[in-house]
């Protein structure tokens, strides 16, 4: 049996289940705890999507929109402060959901868009803490 892409297995059959693997999406998804349902993106995403995309280095990453523009979006990971601009064109796929503890729970479900709810605030106590700390290594 040959091992396809992530590209080509998206390609073929429209869905991937992909375990997730970093901290960049915690405390949504967890290093290696998570499966995420990935479904081909076909349109362009929008604000708080999930959006799986590859890096020219070949490196992919899952992480979340927080501003669409014409042509790229401005992406950062839940557990994360600084931003990334990457081009519609890099997105391979979009997650639709994610099982957690065996269950599965859907991008639309109403405990995750609370959980949306908390993200700017996170972001700020990320940053805030990465201060403090370049503040007392200087010393």
């Amino acid at each position: 049996m040959s091992k396809s892409t992530i590209e080509e297995e998206i390609s073929r059959t429209g869905k991937l289940l992909q375990t997730t693997v970093g901290d960049s999406m915690e405390p949504m998804l967890k290093n290696r705890e998570n499966i995420v349902v990935m479904e081909k993106a076909e349109c362009i995403l929008k604000k708080h999507d999930l959006p799986l995309y590859k890096r020219p280095n070949g490196q992919y990453i899952l992480h979340r929109i927080i501003k669409v523009r014409k042509n790229d979006y401005i992406v950062c990971g839940d557990n994360r402060w600084k931003t990334e601009t990457i081009p519609h064109e890099w997105v391979i796929a979009c997650a639709s959901g994610y099982y957690k503890n065996g269950n599965f729970i859907s991008v639309d479900d109403k405990d995750h868009c609370k959980y949306l709810k908390t993200l700017g605030i996170r972001r700020k106590k990320l940053w805030i803490k990465s201060i403090i700390k370049r503040l007392f290594n200087e010393k």
